[in-house]
């Protein structure tokens, strides 16, 4: 049987009417598909006859997608940020909103020419990391996913767009373990609510697991904002997807773990909700007491006890001091926070990992023109530290 491309598509595109709100357009990129062709061309060429070969084969799509298997699955691709990606059952579909996420990426590092230590948690088919690499030469990035069979499917899209020369890839349940610290920490995780996830039908037709966000969505989320500030660099950037209706309260829960930094919701075409972008202040901090400051701050350099017996500084970003101010003076009613710049340090910044955290080390004296500003921390009446005053 001969039938020409329009009338093959005319004929899918009713079939597929109750199954799809773009029918005529899936039918389309079905026909080209198998037609090995691009859908333009096939527009191009209504008139043009399928062998009887090809239209079997497009029968047999028709049934898995009557079947309740979506269309990217049928195809084993899907265009994403403008590039195609393999994609199986493994992986969630790529979706147009998560370009927004792509796009502050690919907009941050052009702006921070010397930031490319990247990860993308929760890295499913590649498609974050391998657009954001496709734009930024340079940069190298951390490929990170529970799954074992997603991170294939990351890799054979890595490998056909031949980037697997800049990018890692680590099998691991967020940040623990891997070898950080970051410039910037890219994650598309699960985040639709378990009861909510079960009324829908994507539930049954993508992986469950990049999908289920806990009981309130927020879980994963929840999870990886706490442990992304080991991670983190002073002046680096978090950028993370969320659902459309969970914008106050990431945004509440980011500011909380957060509270030095730019935190805000970035809205995608829709005005919703899509994504909370996480800004660290370009400082990071320095404890001392009142006395070692007197005596030094009018010094060109600061020296203290642990630069002699260590070999360096301790230093920590701005979200730790609090915590290290309790474990390490809880006994002393008042310290003084060295605000630091970074930039403007003459000796060397080794990022070392204490636990599950990384810590700004300095190795080597602290020039006094790099100290932004001296301010007091003073413990409560219980000898509990609190509050950074900046």
């Amino acid at each position: 049987m001969e039938i020409t491309i329009e009338e093959c598509v005319r004929q899918l595109a009713q079939r597929l009417g109750p199954l799809s709100e773009t029918a005529s357009l899936d039918a389309q990129v079905l026909v080209a598909h198998h037609l090995g062709q691009s859908r333009s061309w096939s527009l191009a060429h209504p008139e043009a006859l399928l062998s009887p070969s090809q239209y079997e084969m497009i029968g047999q799509s028709i049934a898995r997608l009557e079947g309740g298997e979506p269309l990217p699955y049928v195809l084993g691709h899907w265009e994403f940020y403008g590039l195609d990606f393999l994609v199986t059952p493994d992986v969630l579909i790529p979706r147009p909103e998560t370009e927004l996420l792509v796009e502050k990426a690919i907009q941050w590092l052009e702006h921070h020419p010397n930031k490319r230590r990247v990860v993308d948690v929760g890295t499913g088919s590649g498609c974050i990391g391998i657009a954001i690499a496709n734009h930024i030469s340079d940069v190298r990035i951390v490929m990170v996913d529970i799954s074992h069979e997603a991170l294939e499917v990351a890799r054979q899209n890595a490998e056909k767009h031949r980037m697997s020369d800049r990018l890692d890839f680590e099998q691991a349940d967020l940040l623990i373990g891997l070898p950080g610290p970051f410039d910037l920490v890219c994650a598309n995780l699960p985040y639709i609510p378990t009861q909510k996830l079960a009324r829908l039908q994507v539930a049954n037709r993508e992986p469950h697991i990049a999908l289920d966000g806990g009981t309130n969505g927020i879980g994963i989320i929840s999870r990886l904002l706490e442990e992304t500030k080991g991670y983190l660099i002073a002046g680096g950037m978090m950028l993370c997807e969320i659902e459309a209706g969970q914008g106050d309260q990431v945004l509440n829960l980011a500011r909380q773990e957060f509270p030095q930094s730019l935190v805000q919701t970035l809205k995608d075409l829709s005005a919703k909700d899509r994504c909370v972008s996480i800004e660290r202040p370009e400082r990071i901090v320095h404890l001392c007491t009142p006395q070692e400051w007197l005596e030094q701050r009018n010094l060109a350099e600061f020296r203290d006890l642990s630069l002699q017996q260590e070999g360096f500084i301790h230093c920590s970003q701005p979200e730790q001091i609090i915590e290290v101010a309790n474990r390490y003076y809880h006994d002393r009613p008042e310290m003084v926070v060295l605000w630091i710049d970074p930039a403007r340090l003459a000796s060397e910044i080794r990022w070392e990992q204490a636990g599950n955290t990384y810590y700004p080390h300095v190795y080597g004296p602290i020039n006094l023109d790099a100290i932004d500003a001296a301010t007091p921390l003073q413990s409560g009446h219980d000898a509990i530290y609190r509050f950074i005053f900046t």
